[in-house]
């Protein structure tokens, strides 16, 4: 039994090293989306002209439409032109890049004064790592209630948490964007994404004359719930069987730290963490100050904090506000932050880690506008959906068949909502038609979706985790690449599809509900 055992982990780990050797001999990331900008506009002269007309769904509860998508020939006036006078705009705007350029300028401060570090000291350093991997699962998975925005933060934070501790900073990096991803179909808060997807939901069933008593953002919590907590669980498994020894333990932590640093606090150390601690207080109570009247500027419109209101949208930002406080209340008692003229010096310092992203950023962000302006993958979608209506597979398998399509469907699509949009129509009066609540149609997209953004090819936060591994790189003899990215996710990606997939059928057998009054079957 050991011997066959040992034989499946051979197999599994050659399969995940195969994956990072072919991902590592793709071309550097700079040149390799410069050649996805030839193949869009290659691939957009060969199909220019194909079209499939579909019902498209509004995404706040607004009628649904019927649309044509062409596939549309890049080499143009007007797409020349746009992109032309337009380039700046398309690379700045860049949604990864706008997001972590700012929050890294307050990590990267807090790096530099030691703040993660003591923090680290002081509460669980010499804990056991699988305690250390749950709660970073744990956090990363819900961190997806704030979109990718708190994804992309969980994961540079923990990067930094995990060096301060002493484990490979790459594996932190790897755990939070895995876990982050799969919080789409697992997370105990809901937040503007469920918003959003109920809300392409009610204008389908809206147009349809279908029953909308039970389309709202609690129509999976349910389920979503269990999975994070379940998730939490098996990621925690998983990183502490597979992935921390397959990425390795660092090799030399002064390349991303400071090679000086004491294993005790020494007594500045206390009192500069106990003002950093007063401060992060009054920050927090600041925040939470601010929340309380009705007429809230974090408030939404309609009063309430939770799931979409200025509050989450603004969780970068206030991210950002916080690490700089602590960092300056840490750094101006031990010293780090001598004199106020040090302060821009060390954040010009902490720019200087997005330099590499920067770069890669620029094809990044020009190959994913135009394949999008080719409607390619939109017209891919739709024609994928009208297939799955055509195959006359019924019960759990047509679920199955959903969720394997949304993985393949996020090869070529980087918009969760885009996909759903053009799906939506076409699934839930097909669904609805054999008995599945349009609850659990939604619920079969979000478990493809979320157990393969992680691994998607050309997700916009490719190009982000790539320059993070570049940072946080302990090792001089390696450079990072999207195979890294693959292969160390890939286990995540495998055991989130596996997971969720058990937890469906235990649904799916016992009839359980899916949210709060939303049943599986009408």
């Amino acid at each position: 039994m050991e011997t066959a055992t040992q034989e499946k982990k051979s197999l599994f780990w050659r399969f995940i090293h195969g994956v990072e050797v072919v991902g590592n001999k793709f071309p550097h990331p700079f040149y390799l989306f410069t050649i996805l900008i030839f193949v869009s506009v290659a691939l957009s002269v060969i199909f220019a002209g194909v079209s499939v007309t579909y019902e498209q769904a509004g995404s706040d509860g607004a009628s649904s439409e019927m649309v044509t998508a062409t596939v549309i020939n890049l080499i143009n006036r007007d797409t020349i032109t746009n992109v032309t006078q337009n380039m700046y705009s398309i690379y700045y705007n860049f949604s990864p890049m706008m997001m972590m350029g700012l929050l890294m300028l307050s990590i990267g401060l807090a790096e530099q004064v030691g703040l993660f570090g003591a923090v680290i000291k002081r509460t669980i350093m010499g804990v056991r790592p699988a305690f250390v991997f749950a709660v970073v699962s744990f956090v990363a998975i819900n961190a997806h209630t704030a979109s990718n925005a708190g994804v992309l933060g969980c994961t540079a934070v923990s990067a930094a948490v995990f060096a301060s501790m002493g484990y490979n900073p790459w594996l932190g990096i790897i755990l939070s964007y895995a876990a982050g991803n799969a919080g789409f179909a697992a997370n105990l808060f809901v937040g503007n994404l469920d918003v959003l997807v109920s809300g392409i939901d009610e204008s389908v069933c809206s147009a349809l004359g279908l029953d909308t008593s039970t389309v709202h953002v609690l129509q999976n919590w349910y389920f979503m719930l269990v999975s994070a907590l379940v998730l939490t669980v098996v990621y925690t498994l998983v990183t502490t069987k597979f992935v921390r020894g397959f990425i390795g333990e660092p090799k030399d932590l002064s390349l991303v730290q400071d090679a000086n640093a004491s294993s005790e606090l020494t007594p500045t150390e206390h009192r500069a963490l106990r003002n950093a601690g007063i401060a992060a207080i009054v920050f927090i109570a600041l925040v939470v100050a601010a929340c309380i009247p009705s007429n809230s500027f974090f408030r939404a419109e309609d009063g309430t904090l939770i799931p979409n209101s200025p509050l989450l949208k603004s969780i970068l930002t206030i991210l950002f506000l916080f690490f700089l406080v602590t960092a300056i209340a840490y750094g101006r008692t031990t010293k780090k932050i001598a004199t106020w003229n040090d302060l821009p010096k060390m954040l010009a310092k902490s720019i200087d880690s997005m330099v590499n992203f920067m770069v890669i950023a620029l094809p990044a962000s020009l190959f994913i506008h135009l394949f999008n302006a080719s409607n390619i993958p939109t017209v891919l979608g739709a024609a994928g959906a009208e297939w799955i209506k055509g195959t006359g597979i019924h019960g759990f398998g047509l679920l199955v068949l959903v969720i394997l399509f949304t993985i393949f469907l996020d090869l070529f699509m980087t918009s969760g909502s885009s996909k759903w949009m053009i799906l939506a129509p076409i699934l839930i009066p097909m669904f609805y038609a054999i008995g599945f609540s349009p609850a659990l149609t939604t619920l079969a997209y979000r478990i493809g979706d979320a157990s393969a953004n992680c691994i998607a090819p050309i997700s916009s936060d490719i190009a982000l985790i790539v320059g993070l591994l570049g940072k946080y790189n302990t090792d001089k003899s390696k450079t990072p690449g999207m195979g890294n990215v693959f292969a160390g996710c890939m286990p995540y990606s495998i055991a989130t599809l596996i997971t969720q997939l058990i937890i469906l059928a235990i649904w799916w057998a016992l009839k359980l509900p899916l949210g709060p009054g939303v049943e599986m079957f009408v």
